[in-house]
């Protein structure tokens, strides 16, 4: 597990100069500050299986990968997964959902957890803090989960004591930007 000291460290080099000042550098990877916290909380982010998300959310959107992984997962054939349990997302054309039910049909109450965890769709996967959550100005904190709030609270505090800590400099090159910037990718890439 990465500790929230080692997090904040990474966020605060990954922001400290911003995407457009690398602009040209087709070799660092580009988010907002946004993105970079949201990326953050989600490295420190653990789950108490409490099954809310699974109880209430919806829709949850699926891509060919997901549906593909599912099948696998489930050792039915692709057709019949998509009859099963896709529906016609009613707002885009050519996007799948889950068909609603609540909670989810791969939730099991007893055991808390998801009984396909590891073919999970992408939109579990980045719960709670990336992608089609929150607003793009800020990282919203899901109340209703108690990990998204102590995630959130890990960061800021490690980040207060990091800027609050008389060794602290606050001034990184643009090489130690770049190997931070590349973390967080990695970090992001790992979550696919």
């Amino acid at each position: 597990m990465t500790l929230p000291r080692e997090v904040a460290l990474k966020l605060l080099q990954a922001t400290s100069l911003p995407d457009e000042s690398m602009f040209l550098d087709r070799t660092v990877p580009l988010n907002t500050v946004v993105d970079y916290y949201r990326i953050a909380c989600h490295v420190l982010f653990v789950c108490e299986r409490c099954g809310t998300c699974c109880n209430t959310g919806d829709p949850i959107r699926l891509s060919q990968d997901d549906i593909e992984r599912i099948a696998r997962r489930l050792k039915i054939p692709l057709g019949k997964a998509v009859k099963k349990y896709t529906m016609p997302d009613p707002d885009r054309p050519g996007v799948l959902d889950f068909k609603k039910i609540l909670p989810c049909k791969f939730y099991d109450p007893v055991m808390r957890r998801c009984k396909i965890y590891d073919a999970r769709p992408w939109s579990c996967r980045i719960f709670p803090f990336i992608g089609i959550y929150g607003s793009e100005d800020q990282v919203k904190i899901h109340e209703s989960c108690a990990g998204s709030v102590k995630a959130v609270k890990m960061l800021t505090e490690a980040v207060d004591e990091l800027r609050t800590d008389p060794t602290f400099s606050p001034f990184f090159d643009m090489e130690m930007v770049k190997r931070a910037k590349q973390w967080f990718k990695d970090v992001l890439d790992t979550v696919k």
